[in-house]
């Protein structure tokens, strides 16, 4: 199954699921309206989901247009029950052309980890520049290979010495399901060491404001990059 077929299968069950990880979503967007800039003039979600989360970020914020996109089929319809202004069905690397320029770009959950390679997140980055305004801010998270807190410390040191004498980023390709209920939904994705997705954002030619990690358990902030999943806020450079 390709990625998107996967998210339209798990269209229905998504609220269930986002359920679970309450802690951990909850402390991201409480990061977001800490450091967005207020009242923007435009807000885009790349990668959107259901649209939710995207609509109530908007609100909080007081965004005065919300665009949401995502390349599921099932998912942007969920998200055109929620009316924002402009709603797109695509990847997050071929945002359509667009009058607007967005003051707060969100790409959350690891969207960034569900494109194919590298190629395709350096382009979905500069993607996202192009349609960011000059003072606006692009708020990502990623699965962090190197999150000792929740993999554990030898596990996390193995894998450090591993890719320090051999390095290689697909060891960062993980397959695994998503359980809800009696489902079993097969997923793909992509688990990156900090040095990887740092490098990632220099490449797309954006630059890093604030960095964190946060408790995927607890949603715990911490300034260790070894504390939980790696959280972004880039802007122009």
């Amino acid at each position: 199954m390709s990625t998107t077929d996967i998210y339209d299968a798990l269209a229905p069950h998504y609220r269930e699921y986002a359920g679970r990880k309450t802690a951990y979503l909850t402390a991201i967007d409480r990061f977001i309206l800490q450091n967005a800039p207020r009242k923007p003039a435009a807000l885009l979600d790349v990668g959107a989901g259901d649209g939710v989360r995207g609509m109530a970020l908007a609100h909080s914020l007081g965004a005065g247009i919300t665009v949401l996109a995502d390349a599921s089929v099932e998912m942007i319809a969920r998200c055109r029950q929620l009316k924002p202004t402009e709603s797109w069905l695509c990847e997050a690397q071929q945002l359509p052309a667009t009058r607007h320029r967005f003051d707060v770009i969100l790409c959350l959950w690891n969207v960034l980890g569900h494109l194919p390679d590298r190629a395709s997140r350096v382009q979905a980055l500069r993607a996202m520049q192009a349609v960011l305004a000059p003072e606006g801010a692009i708020f990502f998270d990623v699965n962090n290979r190197q999150n000792a807190r929740n993999y554990g410390r030898l596990r996390v040191l193995g894998r450090m010495l591993l890719d320090a004498i051999l390095p290689d980023e697909r060891r960062g390709d993980a397959a695994f399901e998503w359980k809800i209920g009696a489902t079993s939904f097969p997923a793909m994705g992509h688990l990156f060491t900090p040095a990887e997705i740092e490098a990632i954002i220099a490449d797309s030619g954006l630059r890093v404001i604030r960095r964190v990690a946060a408790d995927y358990t607890t949603g715990k902030i911490s300034a260790s990059r070894h504390a939980g999943q790696l959280v972004y806020q880039l802007g122009n450079p």
